[in-house]
């Protein structure tokens, strides 16, 4: 069979059905095996493979850019996608030749757990539109979960949340998983506040225009800035972020996006459904029972919210579902069952220690920190201790203002040298007795201040 489509020609049924997601996979799990320095090799090989498959195809770019829209609006957009991706021309894919924004996204590469962005960014966007836009979309399932029943499941409870969405959802929430994340050329931390910046260049670079799309076109702009400065906040809910914080933010977005009933009353599902795309398009490992679970509470949270009900949920539970999404414990039952005896073992008080974890405002870079330190118990003791720092300072109650931050301009080793050597609970101990708002013991600088996100604790290895 011979397609053509989109000044896309010549695409034969094998190049179209290829399993884009497992090649890039593999291709993302080979960097992780070797050294940084073999990384031309694999790329050579990678182009390669690619080459061989995609060599009879071609593409009209005139043509591409001018129906790039209408691509996107079909079944097998995400299919399009990866041919695009994987198609070069003089060392240029062609996502690069229609995107600027997205050629520089594609720049930045992160390691760790992180498989897919290993390719280039874009191979980590272009898996979740896939996933969002095809596997849910029409309950497809996931090639790299091999056939997990989980997941299957779960992809299929999404399928029936997406097909309760409008047409015009369906056809924004395209635009959102493909744009996301492109606040990272600026600034990876931040990339979800910065991303807000680039949304018209990016629109503009892709066709987007008031004859294309049916929506207002101004209104089609902000809802997107807006959804895309919090599309990390439903993965942040009994992670490393509060109840009030989340909702403050859900608030904050539902008060800025244009006030159009359907789309307010579907951000639950469009923010569920992305997140859900997101955290698998890191590595599938992520996406665990558990995991699940707490995308899909913080979805039933906003869903709350968004019909003006009460939100309320159990106080040590969110605790302890924090705990483990900070150090990676899979099993909320493990941690429940040794919650007590790690207590009792620090001589911490129960119940102010389950409302200091409830109420924090936020914490940031915990997570990577303490997988690193792998040690729950120990974990939990660092927690305790800053929230006793804060407390020697003012009320309790404040907690709900602070962000503590591990500030990352260190490796995540020589902090946990720091927490093993008692350095840290050294510097907290005196910190406490002089009371100063910057404290200095060996290699470990303690800082408490305020600035225009409010009252912070910021922890660095100096």
């Amino acid at each position: 069979m011979n397609i053509t489509d989109f000044g896309i020609n010549n695409i034969t049924d094998k190049q179209l059905n290829f399993q884009y997601d497992k090649f890039y996979k593999e291709m993302g799990l080979k960097y992780k095996k070797t050294k940084k320095t073999e990384n031309n090799l694999i790329n050579k090989e990678k182009i390669k493979k690619l080459n061989e498959l995609l060599n009879n195809v071609d593409i009209n770019i005139n043509y591409l850019k001018y129906d790039f829209i209408n691509m996107l609006k079909s079944k097998d957009s995400s299919k399009y996608l990866w041919i695009l991706y994987s198609k070069y021309e003089n060392g240029e894919n062609y996502i690069d030749k229609i995107s600027n924004t997205l050629k520089q996204e594609n720049t930045i590469i992160r390691g760790g757990i992180n498989t897919y962005k290993l390719n280039g960014w874009m191979a980590h966007s272009l898996y979740v539109y896939q996933i969002v836009n095809y596997n849910i979309a029409y309950n497809i399932e996931l090639v790299n979960f091999n056939g997990n029943k989980e997941n299957i499941e779960q992809v299929k409870e999404l399928h029936h949340i997406y097909n309760k969405l409008s047409e015009k959802s369906k056809f924004l929430l395209k635009i959102f998983t493909l744009i996301h994340d492109i606040g990272v050329i600026e600034d990876v931390k931040f990339h979800d506040k910065l991303g807000s910046k680039y949304v018209e260049s990016v629109l503009s670079e892709i066709g987007i225009n008031e004859e294309n799309i049916t929506f207002n076109l101004k209104d089609f702009i902000k809802i997107l800035k807006e959804i895309i400065k919090y599309h990390t906040l439903i993965t942040s809910l009994s992670s490393e972020s509060s109840d009030l914080y989340v909702e403050n933010e859900y608030k904050k977005l539902l008060a800025q996006i244009p006030n159009i009933d359907y789309i307010k009353r579907e951000l639950p599902k469009i923010l569920l459904l992305l997140a859900y795309g997101d955290v698998i398009a890191v590595d599938e490992s992520l996406m665990d029972i558990e995991k699940y679970k707490r995308i899909k509470d913080c979805y039933n949270f906003f869903e709350q919210i968004t019909k003006g009900e009460k939100t309320e949920r159990n106080k040590e539970q969110v605790a302890i579902e924090r705990i483990c999404d900070i150090v990676g414990e899979h099993k909320i039952e493990r941690l429940t069952s040794q919650f007590d005896y790690i207590l009792n073992k620090y001589d911490i008080k129960k119940n102010q220690f389950v409302e200091d974890m409830y109420n924090i405002k936020l914490m940031r870079y915990t997570a990577p920190l303490m997988k690193t330190l792998n040690d729950t118990e120990l974990t939990v003791r660092i927690l305790y201790e800053l929230f006793e720092l804060i407390g020697n300072f003012e009320e309790k109650q404040a907690l709900k203002d602070y962000t503590i931050i591990f500030v990352p301009d260190k490796h995540e080793n020589d902090f946990v040298e720091q927490f093993r050597n008692n350095n840290f609970f050294e510097c907290i101990k005196q910190m406490k007795t002089k009371k100063d708002d910057e404290f200095v013991y060996k290699n470990v600088n303690i800082i408490k201040g305020i600035n225009s996100d409010g009252k912070y604790l910021h922890i660095k290895i100096i």
